[in-house]
């Protein structure tokens, strides 16, 4: 466990430098993104130090979050329409009740058929379909978290976790590297992932 949460803080480091070299221009759209992309690496970073701690029931609950963040961040820039860019980027002050209705998770990922990379629509309904209900049981409280923190968590599930909360780091920084307009830094990603392909689930290590 020790040496996966090491490994797996290399693996934030590397991706880390993307965020310094900005996005690619001042659009709403790259911003909003690149923000839930920001986000997205925030929740990485928590959940790691989480589980660092033996919080595992709140490292799992923060992982929902983290796919969200990556959705969205994806959603944004691929398949918002302008309406919804422009409310995204209003400020606090600007934004009426129900002003911030964004599409539910799943139809996020159904409107970026087509319009998003194959890979990542492929790779965020592979995790929705397979964990998105057992997070929801953690996130409100219900038989999942009940039953683990009262039996305890098996090390498997959270290798899984972090793991998987490595895949979701590894689609932002891509997310990322692709709104730096950069080539390069797309490629770098690629390179990165095979450099640490041991604390990375299946799919994206392949």
């Amino acid at each position: 466990m020790d040496k996966l949460l090491e490994k797996s803080e290399s693996l934030n480091s590397e991706f880390s430098r993307i965020f310094d070299y900005g996005p690619a221009d001042e659009s709403k759209r790259v911003i909003a993104s690149w923000i839930m992309c920001l986000v997205g690496l925030e929740h990485s970073v928590s959940l790691r130090q989480l589980a660092l701690n033996g919080n595992y029931t709140s490292a799992i609950c923060i992982m929902r979050s983290q796919f969200e963040a990556v959705t969205r961040a994806t959603w944004l820039f691929y398949s918002a329409s302008e309406a919804k860019i422009e409310n995204t980027m209003k400020t606090l002050s600007e934004l009426s009740q129900n002003a911030d209705q964004k599409p539910s998770n799943n139809d996020m990922i159904t409107q970026m058929k087509n319009k998003a990379p194959e890979q990542a629509v492929l790779m965020l309904t592979e995790f929705r379909d397979t964990q998105w209900k057992a997070l929801n049981s953690y996130v409100h409280a219900g038989v999942h978290a009940l039953q683990r923190h009262g039996h305890g968590y098996p090390e498997k599930l959270i290798i899984d976790i972090i793991k998987s909360s490595n895949g979701l780091l590894s689609m932002t920084a891509m997310m990322a590297a692709i709104l730096t307009g950069n080539t390069m830094i797309i490629k770098d990603v690629s390179k990165i992932q095979l450099r640490h392909k041991d604390c990375l689930p299946v799919l994206l290590s392949d």
